[in-house]
C-alpha cells in the first residue's frame, strides 16, 4: 500500500487569505509516493521514489465529489465510469512524472518539474496534440499537391505520401525515392503562403533530414 497525503498545492502566497483559508485558484491534490524501478539482469530493482501530485476529477471542472478512498488513499467515486476516468488520470499523472526523470533514476532531468497543477499536466498534451494536428494537415495538403502537381502516377504518389506518413520507412527507401521525395517537398514548399510555410516548417525539415540522413541497407548487411 502506498502512503497518500491529501494536500492543497498553493501556487502563490497570495492564495492564502488572512484567516488562513484558501482562495479558489489553489489546487487540491493527493501526493502519491511513486516507486521508481529499473531493470537489472532481467529483474526490476527499486532505485528511489518521487512525490507525484494526483488531481481529483473536481479539479477538471467536473461537478463530482469523491465518495471514499481506495487502499492507497486515493479518491473513489460514485460510478464505475467516474472511477475509470480517474484511473486514466492517475496513469497520466504518473506517466508525466516518469517521462521527466533521467533514465534509470529517480532524479529529474535538467529543467524539468513534475506537474503541480492541472494546467501544467495538460500543457504538454496540448502541445503534442497541436503538433499531431499540424502533421495531419501537412499529410493531407501534401497528398493533394502530389495529386494535382507532381505529374506522377497514382502508385508513385501513394509511395511518396506513405514515406511522409511513416517516416521510419524513409531509411529503407532507395536513394532515387528519397531524392524524388525531396524534389516533391521542394515543389510543395514553393506553393505555400507565408502562414502555411511557417506552420509546416518543422515537418518539412524533419522529413528532409530523414531523406538526406538515410542509410541504404544491402542484403549482405543482414
Amino acid at each position: 500500500m502506498q502512503e497518500v497525503q491529501e494536500v492543497r498545492t498553493v501556487t502563490h502566497p497570495a492564495d492564502i487569505e488572512e484567516d488562513g483559508s484558501y482562495r479558489s485558484n489553489t489546487v487540491m491534490a493527493y501526493i502519491y509516493t511513486m516507486e521508481v524501478n529499473k531493470k537489472v539482469a532481467g529483474e526490476y530493482q527499486k532505485v528511489g521514489e518521487v512525490q507525484v501530485p494526483i488531481f481529483g476529477l473536481e479539479e477538471f471542472g467536473l461537478e463530482v465529489e469523491a465518495t471514499g478512498k481506495d487502499e492507497d488513499g486515493l479518491p473513489t467515486y460514485a460510478t464505475d465510469s467516474l472511477n475509470f476516468v480517474f484511473g486514466a488520470l492517475f496513469a497520466a499523472c504518473k506517466a508525466d512524472a516518469r517521462n521527466k526523470l533521467q533514465p534509470g533514476t529517480a532524479t529529474l532531468k535538467v529543467g524539468q518539474k513534475i506537474a503541480s497543477s492541472v494546467a501544467e499536466l495538460i500543457e504538454k498534451a496540448e502541445r503534442n496534440g497541436a503538433a499531431l494536428a499540424i502533421v495531419r494537415e501537412f499529410n493531407k495538403a501534401f497528398s493533394a499537391y502530389l495529386a494535382s502537381s507532381s505529374g506522377k502516377s497514382t502508385a508513385v504518389q501513394a509511395v511518396l505520401a506513405g514515406m511522409t506518413k511513416n517516416r521510419p520507412t524513409i531509411a529503407l527507401s532507395s536513394e532515387v525515392r528519397r531524392n524524388a521525395l525531396l524534389a516533391q517537398l521542394a515543389g510543395f514548399a514553393d506553393t505555400l503562403n507565408e502562414e502555411d510555410a511557417a506552420k509546416y516548417q518543422n515537418t518539412v525539415l524533419a522529413i528532409s533530414e530523414a531523406c538526406t540522413g538515410a542509410v541504404e541497407l544491402d542484403d549482405s548487411d543482414f
